[in-house]
Order: C-alpha cells, then sequence, then structure tokens
C-alpha cells in the first residue's frame, strides 16, 4: 500500500535526483515577495511541472496557489542540504523516508510540508519564511508552530502507540536579493545554523530508534555479561 502524498522520496539518492533541477537552474531563496517571484517564474517549465505533479495526485479539494509552488523549491533547496548534514553526523540517509505535502487523514483537507519517517519516527517537520515584515513574521512562526502541533496530534491519534511522532518548525531566511544582485551572507549563515539545530534533533531522536531495534538491545544486554 502506498503513501498518498505530493511526492515519497526513499532516501537521499531518491530525493537528490527528484530536485536537481535546482542546482541545475541555480535556484536562490530570494527576499523578493512571492507574488512577485511567481510573475518571474511562473513560466519556467519546472514550476509548471511541481504544478501538473500535484494536481494529478488530487491532493486538496482547494485550488493550488502559486505562491505553494515557490515555497517548494525553497524548502527543497533546504531539505537537500539536511540530507547531506545527516550522512556527515553518520547517518544512513538512505533509509529515510521523505514524504511532500503529506494530506492529513481526517486533518480537514490540511496538509503537513514534509514527514521525515525512520523505523517507528515520524517528524512533523514545517517550513516558516521570515521576509519583509518582523510583525508578520512572528505571527507566520506562530501559526506555523501551531500547525505542526496540531498535524503531530493527528497522525499520533492514529497510529500505533508504538510509533513516536514529533513536530518540529524551521524558520529560513532568504539568500539573495534579485532586485540589488547582492548575497544576503547574513541569512545564508542563520539558514545553515537553523538547519544544523534541525540536523542535530533528527540525529538524536534517530539514534534513539537505532538503541531500541532487536539487535541494539541484545547487545546492550552482552555488555552485562
Amino acid at each position: 500500500m502506498k503513501i498518498h502524498a505530493m511526492h515519497v522520496f526513499e532516501g537521499l539518492v531518491s530525493f537528490n535526483k527528484f530536485s536537481d533541477f535546482l542546482e541545475i537552474e541555480k535556484w536562490r531563496i530570494e527576499k523578493q515577495l512571492l507574488k512577485e517571484r511567481v510573475e518571474k517564474y511562473g513560466n519556467n517549465e519546472s514550476f509548471f511541472n511541481l504544478k501538473k505533479q500535484f494536481n494529478e495526485k488530487k491532493l486538496s479539494m482547494w485550488e493550488l496557489k502559486d505562491e505553494e509552488v515557490i515555497t517548494w523549491m525553497d524548502t527543497s533547496i533546504l531539505i537537500r542540504r539536511l540530507l547531506v548534514e545527516l550522512f556527515k553526523k553518520g547517518i544512513n540517509a538512505e533509509q529515510i523516508l521523505i514524504v511532500m505535502e503529506y494530506p492529513l487523514v481526517f486533518g480537514n483537507h490540511m496538509r503537513s510540508d514534509y514527514l521525515i519517517v525512520y523505523d517507528r519516527l515520524i517528524v512533523v517537520l514545517e517550513f516558516g519564511m521570515f521576509n519583509q515584515d518582523e510583525k508578520r513574521s512572528e505571527e507566520r512562526y506562530t501559526k506555523k508552530l501551531q500547525e505542526s502541533i496540531n498535524y503531530r496530534q493527528l497522525i499520533g491519534n492514529m497510529v500505533s502507540k508504538e510509533i513516536q511522532v514529533v513536530n518540529y518548525v524551521m524558520i529560513y531566511l532568504p539568500e539573495y536579493d534579485r532586485h540589488l544582485k547582492k548575497e544576503l551572507v547574513e541569512n545564508t549563515k542563520h539558514n545553515h545554523e537553523e538547519l544544523m539545530s534541525l540536523s542535530r534533533f533528527l540525529v538524536s531522536n534517530i539514534r534513539l530508534q537505532d538503541s531500541l531495534s532487536a539487535k541494539s538491545q541484545m547487545e546492550l544486554l552482552d555488555s552485562y555479561k
């Protein structure tokens, strides 16, 4: 039985193959507002393909907003970086399932950004972007945090009690100003630090799962001899 979502990637290689176009096209997380970015990239072939993939899956009764497609491209760049960091930290990234745009069962047509699935662990991962307005950015974080908590509870109520369901919100910043043709170095540094925090969170939870495996428990028993 398959997981019904926009995409389900089995490991780093699968996700990188899907998102390679972002590196080829040198995609950047731009400072410009989403509406303006849609006007700039809305005729891009990759943009069109993502919309088509979503609509073909019939994941929502609501019409897809073009701005959402831009955020998929932004967050896919971040997920690529995250998987590299997990690999560097010794995690077998090929054993991680990345579920993109997952419509929650009994979730009133809500969708999670990503689910990171490993063994008996489900991480509900939501992204939010701080951009122009500080007050609205704070409101967006609060909204995203509440959404992730709600999604965690919905999933947790439906799966076995043996499954650990946790949530995480990562706030990222624009890394490039297209108008000024300027790299936003401090923002890129912020995103890197946030990804490091997220990777440490995932590593901690993944290693906990590994320690509960039958093999690890037998090895622990042997250490008592």
